[in-house]
């Protein structure tokens, strides 16, 4: 015996074009247009997800308890070829980029304020750059868009 699970009927709808909150009782849902990375709702035996769930980038990098790194800038964002990131001073600093499923790509220490980030070999699509003061227990993450 085999069963077929699935959805028999989907109402579209939308909730708004620039994004915020809508509660309906005890249900709440956030959403923003151009977000990649979306939270899953559930309410008892009601459960909402949409777009792709990106996987838990501060447990990974360990910055879970990290204060935000203020100075930090990344450009031309979107990017073709180089990304330039420019750091509030010269120390140490760890530069990371993941793809948006979560793997790691680049891993590099530097102790510059600036720093030029190849990108023409990776394919177009989301990237999150990751910019780690571990020093100060401080970080900063920024969406990047690679055309």
């Amino acid at each position: 015996m085999s069963f077929v699970y699935g959805q028999t009927a989907v109402k579209k709808s939308c909730i708004s074009t620039s994004g915020g909150s809508y509660t309906n009782g005890n249900i709440t849902v956030t959403y923003a247009v151009g977000e990649v990375a979306v939270q899953e709702n559930s309410q008892g035996n009601i459960h909402i997800s949409e777009g792709f769930i990106a996987p838990n980038i501060l447990t990974a990098t360990g910055i879970e308890d990290y204060r935000e790194l203020y100075g930090v800038h990344a450009f031309p964002n979107p990017v073709k070829d180089h990304l330039q990131i420019e750091l509030p001073d010269e120390q140490n600093y760890e530069i990371r980029l993941f793809d948006i499923s979560g793997k790691e790509l680049k891993n590099i220490f530097i102790e510059q304020s600036e720093y030029q980030l190849q990108m023409s070999h990776l394919p177009s699509g989301m990237y999150l750059l990751v910019v780690i003061d571990r020093i100060n227990k401080q970080a900063k993450i920024i969406k990047i868009q690679k055309l």
